[in-house]
């Protein structure tokens, strides 16, 4: 198993959680690696830069309405294989972001930041998808 698939995998079982903090802290974790990885990407042979864009400052902007982790560490990474197939394993991380934050639950302010963090993974994970389409 490459280092990618075992650190979304760690990911994507952390996201089912019922522990707030934890799934918390694993969304603040994806959206830095999908961060990471649109930096990546960006200007690559065949990329569309402007939507690696996009899906990068959704992420940040997602990733400063959470709070900092205190618990766990950074999960590494190698870059995404290349095509289209190389970004589905970040789009579906993404995905699994909007809904894990979309089922916490918050007071009124603390809602409407998980609602928007969710809303911003979820662009994220479209803007991402589109990147090497074509």
């Amino acid at each position: 198993m490459s280092m990618s698939a075992c650190a979304l995998e760690q990911l994507e079982d952390r996201l089912g959680s019922e522990d707030a903090a934890v799934v918390l802290a694993t969304a603040w974790d994806a959206f830095r690696m999908a961060t990471e990885v649109c930096d990546r990407i960006t200007f690559e042979e065949g990329s569309d830069e402007l939507q690696a864009m996009v899906a990068a400052q959704k992420c940040a902007e997602a990733r400063g309405l959470l709070p900092l982790p205190e618990t766990g560490r950074p999960v590494t990474f190698s870059p995404p294989a290349p095509g289209t197939p190389g970004l589905v394993p970040y789009v579906r991380l993404l995905e699994h972001v909007s809904g894990a934050l979309s089922g916490l639950r918050g007071d009124e302010a603390g809602a409407h930041v998980l609602a928007r963090a969710a809303e911003l993974a979820s662009g994220a994970a479209e803007a991402l998808a589109r990147v090497r389409e074509g």
